[in-house]
């Protein structure tokens, strides 16, 4: 090959090379983060729910929450690895940033060459290092799902000669992905439902019959409520069916409005996150309005939208509920590599993003702590038959000997948090009673109050660790300290 050749077509003449590259860059983007117990509280508590499934306690039922049941399952298997269980999970989220991004890289290449579907993948991996996503969060995992589905429609349906022939069969299967997708968080019915839409339409438009579409419509629907169903049929037949329908369909709509201030700030925080590739999206379509391969343009583009409503309806919360943005709009933005300033503009997001992010990574280390961080926690609780409560603080703590099961309600924002006072099936001052009655040996909190924070409840709980408790340890970061108290003798 001659060395006039131009870079990128040297670099990624090899078949395989688009995967090496983006394996490696999945690594790179995530290096800081391996064997971190302490990245998020979120996915410390799926960690620990797993655990206790492999136990024998349910999640609603021993340990409550409202992510889908599949969720903890599937922490449940990283369990499994014992003491490397931290570094199991987050292998397997960074197989499934992986496996996503390979079909990112697909889908793009139906819509410019090589190098430019490439970056865009990196996009997608880099993107989720910016806003969260850097270890086991649940669109980590159902964007694989979600994007498997959206490739299936894209190559057997949208793009294939036989498509008619195939779009009720093909359908069930996307359907299918996205049932599954729906037991990691619900969030994914947006895209399911334009999935099921674009179906329909398409099957409408190459000539099914009325007759034809309701058959169509009830074969698409059944996969895709079929996972949900059969949990909810598992609790009914315990006689639980109304813990179900509580954790997964009541409580969400009984949460109450974050502060106005707070919300303000976060969607501050995902508009400037999202606003580059958002804008890069846009122009790339407009640009290339015109251009071949509008079949599939359109219907990415329609995919980019319903992740976008999706967010926009669920995204008021945090900061990580941009992630399911950023496979789609990678994907569309992809084209602007067929023109020279859109190339400078995608080198030079991806570039940015990536310090961005690395930057983060780091800072969140210092705040949140890291494995040494962790073992001075367990180092400050050397009673391990004494009991544990996180009232604010890593919930992985209690995926030790120190879990005592004082309350079935053990992630601490369902304590601490004003907009879950109402929404969590119990009153949080009875249960902070009920818990303290207990005596537990350890108590974790944090400083200062955060300002979603129910300061009813932290005075209430203050009052007894100023009597009872001392402190043994803190972890000063940058911004919070994270104390653990003893109980006095």
């Amino acid at each position: 090959m001659s060395l006039r050749a131009p870079f990128f077509k040297t670099l990624f003449h090899h078949r395989f090379m688009p995967a090496v590259l983006l394996l490696l860059f999945t690594v790179a983007s995530r290096f800081q983060t391996f064997g971190n117990p302490l990245l998020n509280i979120d996915e410390e508590f799926y960690l620990f729910g797993g655990g206790r499934i492999l136990h024998g306690d349910l999640p609603y039922l021993a340990f409550w929450d409202r992510k889908p049941a599949l969720l903890f399952v599937l922490y449940a298997g990283f369990h499994l690895f014992g003491p490397y269980r931290v570094l199991a999970y987050q292998i397997g989220a960074a197989l499934a940033v992986w496996g996503t991004s390979l079909l990112l890289y697909k889908m793009a290449r139906t819509l410019t060459s090589r190098g430019g579907a490439v970056v865009a993948a990196m996009l997608y991996c880099t993107g989720l290092t910016l806003c969260g996503g850097e270890g086991g969060q649940t669109p980590v995992f159902y964007t694989l799902l979600v994007a498997a589905a959206m490739a299936l429609v894209l190559f057997k349906v949208v793009l294939a000669p036989d498509g008619p022939r195939q779009v009720r069969r093909v359908g069930m299967l996307a359907m299918g992905l996205f049932g599954l997708s729906m037991q990691i968080k619900y969030t994914t019915v947006f895209e399911s439902c334009f999935l099921g839409l674009y179906l329909l339409w398409y099957a409408a438009r190459h000539g099914q019959t009325r007759r034809g579409l309701c058959a169509d419509a009830a074969l698409w629907v059944l996969p895709a409520v079929l996972p949900s169903a059969a949990v909810f049929l598992f609790y009914a037949v315990i006689g639980h069916a109304h813990d179900w329908f509580f954790a997964n369909v009541d409580s969400i709509f009984l949460r109450a409005a974050m502060p106005p201030a707070e919300t303000a700030a976060l969607r501050t925080r995902l508009l400037k996150a999202i606003a580059p590739l958002l804008a890069g999206g846009a122009v790339a379509v407009w640009l290339f309005r015109h251009a071949p391969g509008q079949a599939q343009r359109q219907f990415l583009s329609l995919w980019a939208v319903a992740a976008c409503c999706g967010v926009a309806v669920f995204g008021g919360w945090y900061f990580h509920y941009a992630l399911p943005l950023f496979a789609p709009l990678a994907v569309i933005s992809s084209p602007l590599w067929n023109r020279k300033a859109g190339r400078l503009w995608l080198v030079l997001m991806l570039a940015v993003q990536t310090a961005t992010a690395q930057k983060r990574l780091h800072n969140h280390r210092l705040e949140n702590g890291d494995m040494r961080t962790y073992q001075a926690y367990l180092a400050a609780m050397p009673d391990p038959k004494g009991c544990l409560f996180v009232y604010e603080g890593p919930p992985v703590l209690y995926d030790t000997s120190h879990w005592c099961g004082l309350t079935n309600h053990p992630f601490p924002g369902h304590f601490n948090e004003q907009a879950e006072i109402h929404s969590t099936g119990m009153n949080p001052s009875a249960e902070l009673d009920h818990v303290l009655a207990q005596k537990p040996r350890y108590v974790v909190t944090q400083a200062p109050a955060w300002a979603g924070e129910n300061l009813s409840i932290r005075a209430h709980l203050f009052q007894t660790l100023t009597q009872d408790y001392r402190e043994v340890y803190r972890h000063q970061g940058p911004q919070t300290a994270v104390v653990v108290y003893q109980r006095a003798p």
